[in-house]
């Protein structure tokens, strides 16, 4: 029993384990079983552990970091400097440090954590099965008809119930869907006969909940993601999802409603006074105050801004980021995500005739369909949303290195 137990605490695996219940750990953790300091700090402590191991790895491993790390240094390096840039607001600035880098941590973790990729089929199948128990508690809100918070319902609408789940909002859970629901199918293709029927049916209901969130934002977003894919893989499947997009926005009610709202007058003018673009037009005034680099981390825009200044959420982390950073570090900001699509890209492409190709098209367009979100929705302020984003951009990076058991012992190189 000592064994047993002394194997769990020393297997790397174990650690990673913590890290991918993340959103159902921190529900008990901080609703049903809050344990003082523990609750709030043990995703913190589980990053430590895991970058630890990863710096063995690092050691270990001949693997270098891609393209990727000239565009992640700089903008590393400029967070760095908003340290010491205000030392009125020196500890502020580390807080807001903290909400913007701690959790691009797992991209190291999972650019350098496995060895091969039957271990990349145990992670995502770990994601799988927690995003399948969030997706299904969501449902069940839709079938109890849980009346939702006054706040995410629009006075204009008939809609009274829209899925929320455990996590903070139903354009979170939208987002978490729209990152999910791809892997899912990309997953079910590696499996045969009921395996495949069963994952498959659980991207189905990811998308059903994504449905029942309502979330204009998140449809959006995983309507572009699967709309760019579809354009790098197949262009006859991208007429046929804009022909079914057009049918589901003219004759499905609730999407009907919901689009079209977004042009009315009175939506305008209510989104301009205190909604998204107001918020917006308020993050760019405040990005004039100090174009080049911003009001500083923490500042405006953010839970950080809010706790200390007062600030409302932006609803858009890049508006955010703005606001905080400039635009030179908005300017880095957007050169990394475009560096994270042209690397993923240029990767997924090599997969073409091995059986990973659409597993690694699934975790593509679920990545995608996360940055585009994050411009109408503060995504990354959201920890499990922030860590899942990164810790699956490092394993998407990571796919040339890994080793594939059924055809070689050896690793993956570049060429």
């Amino acid at each position: 029993m000592i064994a047993k137990g002394q194997s769990m605490i020393f297997n790397r695996f174990s650690w990673l384990s913590l890290l991918l219940f993340f959103p159902i750990l921190d529900y008990m953790l901080r609703n049903i079983i809050p344990i003082p300091v523990i609750s709030s700090l043990w995703d913190e402590a589980v990053l430590i552990i895991l970058l630890l191991i990863c710096g063995w790895r690092m050691i270990e491993t001949n693997r270098k970091l891609p393209d990727l790390k000239v565009p992640l240094l700089a903008f590393l390096v400029l967070g760095l400097a908003f340290w010491v840039s205000d030392m009125k607001s020196f500890f502020i600035n580390i807080e807001g440090f903290r909400a913007v880098y701690q959790y691009m941590v797992a991209f190291l973790i999972g650019y350098y954590f496995l060895h091969d990729r039957d271990e990349v089929l145990k992670v995502l199948r770990i994601l799988l099965v927690v995003a399948t128990l969030v997706a299904l508690y969501g449902l069940l809100q839709v079938i109890l008809k849980v009346e939702t918070p006054s706040t995410w319902v629009d006075s204009s609408e008939n809609i009274t119930t829209r899925a929320f789940s455990i996590v903070q909002s139903p354009n979170i859970l939208g987002s978490y869907m729209a990152l999910m629901s791809p892997i899912a199918f990309g997953y079910a293709l590696t499996k045969q006969g009921k395996a495949r029927v069963f994952w498959i049916l659980v991207g189905l209901m990811m998308i059903s909940v994504l449905f029942f969130t309502y979330s204009r934002g998140a449809w959006l977003a995983f309507a572009g993601a699967i709309g760019f894919v579809s354009l790098l893989f197949n262009r006859k499947l991208l007429i046929v999802l804009l022909v079914a997009s057009i049918l589901a926005a003219l004759f499905v009610p609730p999407v009907t409603s919901r689009i079209s709202n977004l042009f009315s007058d009175e939506y305008i003018e209510k989104s301009s006074q205190d909604g998204r673009i107001g918020r917006w037009l308020g993050a760019y005034d405040m990005m004039r105050v100090s174009p080049a680099y911003g009001l500083g981390l923490g500042h405006y825009g953010g839970a950080v801004g809010d706790r200390h200044f007062g600030t409302i959420y932006v609803d858009s982390y890049y508006f955010k980021t703005l606001a905080e950073m400039g635009l030179v570090g908005l300017g880095l900001y957007f050169w990394l995500m475009g560096s994270i699509i042209k690397n993923g890209y240029t990767i997924w492409r090599r997969q073409k005739d091995r059986s990973s190709f659409y597993l690694y098209l699934g975790v593509f367009a679920g990545v995608i369909a996360v940055i585009l979100h994050n411009a109408v929705e503060n995504i990354f302020e959201v920890p499990f949303m922030n860590t899942y984003f990164w810790l699956l951009v490092g394993m998407m990076l990571a796919f040339p290195y890994l080793r594939d058991k059924q055809r070689t012992g050896e690793e993956w190189n570049h060429e």
